[in-house]
């Protein structure tokens, strides 16, 4: 609880209370978004990983984080109160910094009692921390923006998989069945709005030979392995000190946060007040990642969670009343150019087969990349008791962003090298979003739907923001968001030379040199000749308004509103890579629940727990696949076996409100549980569902287990999770969150009923008489899996139990466990999976302000 008589105060207590409960992790957040993790906790392999990641995304000098925090007072000019947005969120943070650093001050004053104890177990040189810059806020923020408030990117990967497609099928059948799989814009996709809301869905999106489309020949590879180089240190390895852990595999690309909401308005809420519950879903860390507090000052009146290094503001939370939260959007934000290598001397494109340059076509000029290269060193830690390494970094940049790969491509009709560039719409902002925080923790400033809106309009990442008071409840989805020409196709990659760059990009001019000086965190750094310090463009309007085209609404007519990371509303095409918001998504579980406590009547707080918590530990595939596969399968010549195994999975189903994986009903136990109700189903649906993919798309896409079959290509975009399994991080069915699944779901449905609305361009199973016996492999090949698993073709004994021995492929909930990631010297044990937000808030407010303005 943080109180302050002046806003400097307040913030600089909010500094010191935060590195009081988490200086530890925040230090080594701020080491990751500078890509110096391994340097700061020692050479673990993980730590590399997390500053290959930041370094391909964003690879910022501490010069060019500075001054981002330094230009905040420029960029952004809404006034506040005596000043600006811009100035205050400057003011603010360096109040925050300055408690902060008067808590290190202490600790290092005090180290046994307020010191804390990780350090001792850390490398020479990093024993003791630094004291706090405003350059560390930004590189915190560079972990969310460039990595947690993203979407898009995947444009390479799939036109590969066109080429792929057109390659075996021709042109025009590869281009529809790469629509199929695409699924931008399924009718039946789950959506938390019923108005659409039209982005990126004209009829470029799907042509192939606009002259913006670049003609990519083969994938450039790791971006990682492309930035980041790593070898032994000829450093002796040193005495092994005090073991800690230190390990964030979450922040990695590719596992964002998620989320879910429920809300539902005052006419359907207990009361006639709306209620709400909703939470991030950010995985399990010791401590967590997530800090709360509750800060009250004047202009600050806010209590909630909030990523520490950032924390200056509540960031999801409430405040006196009214409530906010957040789940990730994953809009198209991202785009790979694709950039022609030029001779300098000449001017021309670089051939294919000749030596890259660094230079490249960019209107009508060969222009010089940005360069620098970095080096870390990794000691020998408690952390990592590895040997020494040292790490390379060399960075470069077009006008784009980083570059993340090389390749050729045809242009012109010529094979040529190229560069791959990463365009993100936020870079070189890392600290953006910072007027909405400001703004959603000052009660004289949200008075309202209305207001909350506008002041999510201002966040820049991509997200799915909340609102509830005591009259209404509000979305919005936020991002800075391109609008792209006509000329080119935003699923595919465009050439970077400048007439297909988004409409209005324009290149911002540094006001000041941002050239590397010497790194104070210990790393080498040389090589830099050019600064780079962003770009504009004409982005999608947003202003919170009414009329704005960003999805968003209050009090919808559906009289609810449900988001688990599905897509927003209908005609906001998913981002180039996600191929998942087909007519499966796991919203489906809580929209389900929560449709049916809505019949019931009035809703109450209770009810929309439970309807979270019952929707978190459903089978996703069970759930939505379970019927039109038993449709498919039919009852006729089944087998005595083919019949009670068809009958287990349907009992286990329940009309859809069944599916669950978890213990029975009135089960006590400790952390976890030992054994799954219905463990016979679950150990069925678990072989089943890759077995009812490959007995429908084998025929066309090869052999799965083929590097260059096509299912390859759509598993760079679209993989075949194991969802509930996945690296025990607690949310689940969110990589494929519908992908397969709805491809499975939308194929069968087809050939029971080939009028649907969200009908494929192709009979993928064939005529229902052969996909019945396709159906009918897949059960008979599911039967003996289990069979020779369990040793017996009795369904009673396939078990899903953890004395069960997983390496002969029986079913077992330990694989499921969640585990808690450690960020210092804490261990806590393993607990059992649900499928739920890690902090969540159950609100409803009998009273207020709100007048809903």
């Amino acid at each position: 609880h943080i109180y302050g008589r002046t806003r400097p105060d307040t913030e600089f207590g909010v500094g010191y209370a935060a590195a009081h409960d988490r200086l530890f992790m925040m230090d080594a957040l701020r080491h990751v978004g500078r890509s110096r993790l391994a340097q700061f906790i020692g050479p673990s392999q993980s730590a590399i990983d997390e500053d290959c990641s930041i370094a391909q995304v964003a690879g910022y000098s501490d010069s060019e984080l500075t001054y981002q925090a330094d230009l905040l007072p420029q960029r952004y000019t809404t006034p506040f109160g005596a000043t600006t947005e811009g100035q205050q969120v400057h003011d603010d943070g360096t109040n925050y910094v300055s408690g902060i650093n008067a808590y290190i001050s202490d600790a290092i004053a005090d180290p046994a009692n307020k010191m804390p104890v990780e350090y001792a177990a850390l490398p020479a040189g990093q024993q003791v921390p630094r004291q706090w810059t405003a350059s560390d806020v930004v590189a915190v923020a560079t972990i969310v923006q460039s990595i947690f408030a993203v979407g898009g990117g995947g444009e390479v990967e799939s036109w590969l998989l066109y080429k792929s497609l057109a390659q075996t099928f021709g042109a025009q059948r590869g281009l529809a069945i790469w629509r199929d799989m695409r699924q931008q814009n399924d009718p039946l996709a789950p959506t938390t709005l019923q108005q659409p809301f039209p982005y990126m869905n004209g009829g470029n999106t799907t042509q192939t030979n606009l002259p913006g489309v670049a003609n990519v020949l083969a994938s450039p590879g790791s971006g990682r392995d492309y930035v980041c180089h790593q070898q032994a240190a000829p450093i002796t390895a040193g005495a092994p000190r005090q073991r800690i852990h230190v390990n964030l595999p979450q922040l990695i690309p590719g596992r964002m946060p998620l989320s879910n909401a429920l809300l539902v308005d005052a006419a359907h809420g207990a009361g006639g007040h709306p209620v709400a519950v909703f939470g991030p879903q950010v995985a399990y860390f010791a401590p967590e990642i997530l800090h709360e507090e509750d800060v009250h000052g004047p202009g600050i009146d806010a209590r909630g969670a909030s990523f520490p290094g950032t924390d200056s503001y509540v960031e999801l939370g409430r405040g006196v009343d009214y409530a906010w939260s957040a789940t990730s959007a994953s809009s198209d934000l991202i785009d790979k150019r694709v950039e022609v290598l030029c001779n300098p001397q000449t001017g021309l494109p670089v051939p294919a087969g000749q030596p890259d340059t660094n230079y490249y076509l960019f209107g009508g000029h060969c222009v010089a990349m940005y360069e620098r290269t970095d080096t870390e060193t990794a000691l020998t830690s408690g952390a990592a008791p590895g040997a020494p390494q040292v790490i390379t970094f060399h960075i470069e940049r077009t006008v784009h962003g980083p570059v993340i790969g090389r390749t050729a491509a045809l242009y012109n009709g010529q094979q040529v090298r190229v560069a791959i560039s990463y365009q993100r719409s936020t870079w070189f902002d890392e600290l953006g979003s910072a007027p909405a925080f400001l703004e959603w923790n000052d009660p004289k400033i949200i008075h309202g739907a209305q207001s909350f809106m506008r002041a999510a309009a201002k966040e820049t990442g991509t997200f799915n923001w909340h609102y509830i008071d005591s009259h209404d409840i509000a979305y919005y989805s936020s991002g800075l968001m391109p609008q792209r020409p006509s000329n080119e196709n935003p699923n595919f990659p465009s050439w970077g030379t400048g007439p297909y760059d988004w409409n209005g990009f324009a290149q911002v001019a540094c006001s000041v040199s941002t050239l590397p000086g010497p790194d104070i965190w210990g790393a080498t750094t040389s090589g830099a000749t050019t600064s780079a310090c962003g770009y504009t463009a004409g982005w999608l309007r947003h202003d919170g308004s009414l009329t704005d085209p960003h999805p968003h609404a209050i009090n919808p007519p559906q009289g609810f509103l449900v988001q688990w990371n599905n897509k927003p509303a209908p005609a906001w095409s998913a981002a180039d890579s996600n191929f998942g918001f087909g007519s499966v998504y796991r919203v489906m579980s809580l929209q389900d629940r929560l449709r049916a406590s809505m019949a019931a009547g009035p809703v109450t707080t209770t009810d929309l727990v439970n309807d979270m918590e019952d929707a978190g530990s459903v089978d996703l595939q069970g759930s939505k696949l379970i019927e039109p596969f038993l449709a498919a399968l039919g009852t006729t010549g089944l087998s005595p076996q083919e019949a009670a195994v068809a009958d287990l999975v349907s009992r286990w189903w329940a009309n859809g409100m069944g599916a669950h994986r978890r213990a029975p009903s009135g089960t006590s136990y400790q952390y976890v549980e030992p054994l799954y109700a219905d463990g016979n189903a679950v150990a069925v649906m678990d072989k089943l569902y890759p077995n009812l993919v490959f007995a429908i798309f084998n025929p066309w896409f090869g052999d799965s287990a083929s590097s260059s079959s096509i299912y390859a290509r759509i598993f760079a975009l679209e993989p075949l999770y194991d969802p509930a399994q996945y690296q025990g991080l607690g949310s689940a069915y969110d990589g494929s969150a519908g992908g397969w699944e709805s491809y499975v779901n939308t194929v069968l449905r087809q050939v029971l009923n080939p009028g649907i609305a969200d009908a494929y361009s192709q009979s993928y199973c064939g005529t229902l008489a052969a996909c019945r016996q396709r159906m009918k492999a897949a059960l008979d090949q599911t039967i003996a899996q289990l069979t020779t698993a369990y040793g017996s073709a009795n369904p009673d004994d396939w078990t899903c139990s953890r004395s069960n021995d997983t390496s002969k492929g029986q079913c077992n909930p330990r694989v499921e466990d969640i585990k808690f990631s450690a960020v210092g010297a804490q261990a806590i044990p393993d607990i059992a999976w649900i499928n739920r937000p890690t902090f969540q808030q159950v609100v409803q407010f009998p009273a207020g302000r709100m007048s809903g303005g």
